[in-house]
């Protein structure tokens, strides 16, 4: 009996008699011809009773030592062409009955693969029986195999067999079934499909005549090509599908559900080193043709997706705006597929970005010219757009960084992009939805200025309030998010230092460095010079030691004016000393101009000051740290309070130094001891001639504080004849009798220059002049900066080619600002003209350094 299974018995020898037979070829009357014959049909009896699988009348000892005899007697070669031609012969009529067959696809491969189990198992219990033949004649000759051999002859006379014709129907089949599933038909066969890929995994290729089969099998070189093709024919429609939607987001969600789908399918139905393949093919057709179209899709692409972003920053912090953030995270998923490094998405996203912030200025630019010129609060629209455009820049990082979180994964290569993005738009780099060049650093030295004179009017005794605290430490932090993103930090360091001059030049007194502004301003400079070094504000710790010095000073006099007999006719000072050297020149330039004696200049400072201001110079040279220190007073800066009492009450009222002077012309004797007498006593009439000629103030200047005082309807202490708004040379002025304020306390704000002029529009501004000025001091620094990183680099090498110097320059100065080449060019011609450096005789591209 043959035993069911796959557990060999152990072979016994042979007996004596068998292998005395064995010698009998040798006798001359037995043919060896009819023993071999008479072997084979008993053997060849047992391979068809196994092939029709019935086995329980057959002897496998008795088997074998029939095959045992036949190798013994040298007829391995005849017994092993006899059984494969014996296998084939019965492989063929089941390939003709399964050609036959006109069953369902499911119904033909479950007895596909039910004749190919069998035969497995047949080919398991022949090989058993022939082990003999196995080792010994297979062996030597080099052959295949039983059992393998049975597996070639099934794929040759089965599956291949009349120009593949099970095989093709096979795979069509298989093909079809995977397509059903693809288009989302529920499939029945799976487990009949995978035995057939299985199965034509064990077709390998081979030749009958070797021992050898080769790596590639029937699945590899005929089925995996058709199935590749077909799925790529399949791919490609469906992505036409999809994007026949007309809708990116529609495309993202169609295509990432199908690729996680057919993921699973592939992982279950397909062997591992097909996985790669057909995910690679998917990955090209749906993601790496398609998907730049689709993030640049008109209908809901990138710019759709982002429009939340932009949406959010121009409604109230309230509102909350649908967000795409599903959709960038698919997107970000599926470009991941096809690059680790994500190159598509971030420069899609920084071409988007570009944009969109480049887009930010002039809608602020359109609510700003909305609500008007003039804000609530007293802010100019330059000091609203500062402020919304920095609010908005900063929430709209904010997006991006929550967008970067949740749809990105934190990764930060894509991080990096977005800083670049926002740098680029932030310092004026052009999107293709360029907008008009804005000058960042100007904007947040004029945001941080708003915010430090709100802080110090909301701060009061001599420490900050809690919540005072707490703001000023949102505006550090805020101001040194946005200041990271200023690749021009030198612009940034001059702007910030003529609004830090401003605030304690503009400022009532010099409280500015004492304790109401003094510890914000404090707070801030120290975070700044944590960000820049403090080398790079010099100037403003400088300028700050300078108002500590003035708050000192104005102690020190107060002390003084305590201890002098006519005190009493002396006036109150809060000081205000700048070291000229140090202080922005466009708000010191002219500082000469007011000497107080007026004899050497123009403007003339009234009476009522002069005996002050020759009791303070005396003190301030008394003092030992003082000699060699030249006093000037200017009237540009700073403010006067006067006391004026009107018919209907007296009142406090506070003017530029220029206008107090003005108005001091038509109250002489009442405005500055303190003791309010009647301004109208004795009505004085003055014309601008008489104006210009008792106190000398600027023409410019005169008109701009005249329309403060006269024209303006809030503040009009003076009363203009004719009534114009514009100031001219025959105009008379004289006190306005019916002035009325709901405060006791009233505070006259300067009007600009440029809206005091009838021709305004072809003079430029006080604004206007000192920006060109701090401009001018910024080309003027940044000239310096290149003439001496030229120096240092030439100092270090001696020699260097040109584009290498233009290479170290850039390198050393990017930290503070961007150089310009045509810059640079003219810095080394200006240093070779100096006789710093020379060019190369032979070479016009190489410098050499001159000790």
């Amino acid at each position: 009996m043959i035993p069911a299974g796959g557990r060999r018995s152990k072979i016994r020898p042979p007996r004596k008699s068998l292998i005395s037979s064995s010698t009998s070829s040798e006798d001359p009357i037995t043919d060896p011809a009819d023993d071999f014959a008479k072997n084979w049909s008993i053997l060849q009896n047992a391979i068809t009773q196994i092939q029709s699988k019935n086995v329980s009348s057959l002897s496998y000892e008795q088997l074998y030592r029939k095959a045992y005899v036949l190798v013994l007697r040298k007829f391995g070669g005849q017994l092993y062409d006899n059984v494969a031609d014996t296998v084939k012969q019965h492989l063929l009529e089941q390939r003709s009955r399964l050609a036959s067959l006109r069953s369902s696809p499911e119904q033909f491969m479950r007895l596909l693969t039910q004749e190919w189990d069998e035969h497995l198992q047949s080919m398991k219990f022949i090989s058993d029986v022939l082990m003999y033949l196995n080792r010994v004649y297979v062996k030597e000759h080099k052959k295949l195999l039983i059992y393998d051999l049975g597996i070639q002859l099934f794929k040759e006379y089965v599956v291949s067999y009349n120009d593949n014709e099970i095989g093709s129907r096979m795979i069509h089949i298989v093909l079809d079934e995977i397509s059903k599933s693809r288009t989302g038909i529920v499939v029945t066969s799976s487990m009949y499909i995978t035995k057939i890929i299985n199965m034509m995994e064990s077709l390998t290729e081979s030749n009958l005549s070797s021992e050898i089969q080769y790596g590639d099998n029937y699945y590899q070189t005929v089925f995996e090509p058709l199935l590749l093709q077909n799925s790529n024919d399949f791919f490609s429609n469906l992505s036409k599908d999809f994007i026949a939607f007309n809708s990116g987001s529609k495309y993202l969600h169609a295509t990432f559900q199908f690729i996680n789908e057919e993921e699973k399918r592939i992982k279950f139905l397909l062997p591992q080193t097909t996985h790669a393949k057909l995910t690679a093919l998917m990955d090209s057709v749906f993601i790496k043709d398609k998907i730049d179209k689709v993030i640049q899709s008109q209908q809901e692409g990138l710019d759709y997706w982002l429009q939340p972003v932009m949406a959010n920053i121009t409604r109230d912090s309230g509102f909350q705006d649908s967000n795409h953030r599903t959709e960038l995270k698919i997107l970000y998923q599926l470009i991941g597929r096809i690059d680790d490094e994500y190159q598509l998405l971030r420069l899609r996203l920084k071409e988007a970005i570009v944009a969109q912030g480049s887009s930010i200025p002039d809608i602020i630019r359109s609510t700003v010219e909305v609500a008007g010129p003039e804000k609530k609060g007293g802010s100019s629209s330059q000091t609203t757009f500062a402020i919304k455009w920095v609010d908005a820049v900063l929430q709209y990082r904010s997006s991006m960084l929550e967008i970067w979180q949740e749809s990105f994964d934190q990764n930060l290569v894509v991080e990096q992009t977005l800083t670049y993005a926002m740098r680029d738009f932030i310092n004026g780099t052009k999107g293709k939805n360029s907008a008009t060049s804005i000058n960042a650093p100007d904007l947040l030295s004029i945001y941080m200025d708003y915010h430090i004179k709100q802080l110090s009017k909301g701060s009061t005794g001599k420490e900050l309030s809690t919540q005072s605290g707490d703001q000023t430490e949102i505006l550090m932090n805020k101001s040194v998010q946005l200041l990271r993103f200023i690749k021009d930090k030198d612009a940034f360091e001059a702007y910030y230092a003529n609004h830090f001059a401003k605030r304690f030049l503009n400022a009532k007194g010099s409280t500015i460095g004492a304790s109401k502004s003094g510890d914000i301003e404090e707070m801030l400079l120290s975070k700044l010079c944590e960000e820049l070094g403090s080398s790079s504000l010099d100037k403003v710790i400088k300028m700050n030691k300078d108002i500590k010095i003035s708050r000192d000073t104005t102690r020190d006099w107060k002390n003084h004016l305590s201890k002098v007999e006519q005190s009493s006719s002396l006036i109150e000072l809060d000081l205000k000393i700048c070291n000229v050297s140090v202080w922005p020149n466009s708000l010191t330039k002219d500082y000469k101009s007011s000497k107080p004696d007026g004899e050497e200049f123009a403007f003339k400072w009234p009476r009522q000051l002069r005996e002050t201001i020759r009791e303070f110079e005396e003190f301030w040279l008394s003092g030992k740290k003082n000699d060699n220190k030249s006093l000037y007073w200017s009237p540009k800066f700073g403010s006067i309070d006067l006391k004026i009492t009107y018919p209907s009450k007296t009142y406090e009222i506070n003017l530029s130094v220029y206008s107090a002077i003005i108005m001091l012309l038509f109250a002489p004797g009442s405005s500055l001891d303190g003791e309010p007498n009647s301004a109208f006593e004795e009505t004085k009439e003055y014309s601008y001639r008489d104006i210009v000629e008792l106190t000398g103030i600027p023409s410019l200047e005169l008109k701009r504080h005249l329309q403060s005082i006269a024209v303006a309807p809030k503040s009009r202490l003076l009363i203009k004849i004719p009534m114009s708004k514009d100031i001219k040379e025959d105009d008379v002025f004289r006190l306005n009798d019916k002035f009325k304020s709901p405060t006791v306390k009233v505070k006259v704000p300067t009007v600009s220059l440029a809206s005091s002029t009838a021709s305004g529009k072809n003079k430029k501004s006080k604004e206007q002049e000192e920006t060109d000025a701090v401009n001018a001091n910024i080309s003027e620094g940044r000239r310096i900066e290149i003439n001496a990183a030229i120096v240092r680099i030439l100092k270090s090498r001696r020699t260097v080619k040109h584009n290498e110097l233009i290479e170290g320059l850039v390198k050393q100065l990017s930290n503070r600002f961007q150089p310009s080449v045509v810059s640079i060019k003219q810095q080394i011609e200006d240093l070779i003209d100096k006789e710093y450096l020379e060019r190369d005789a032979n070479d016009r591209n190489v410098y050499h350094y001159i000790a």
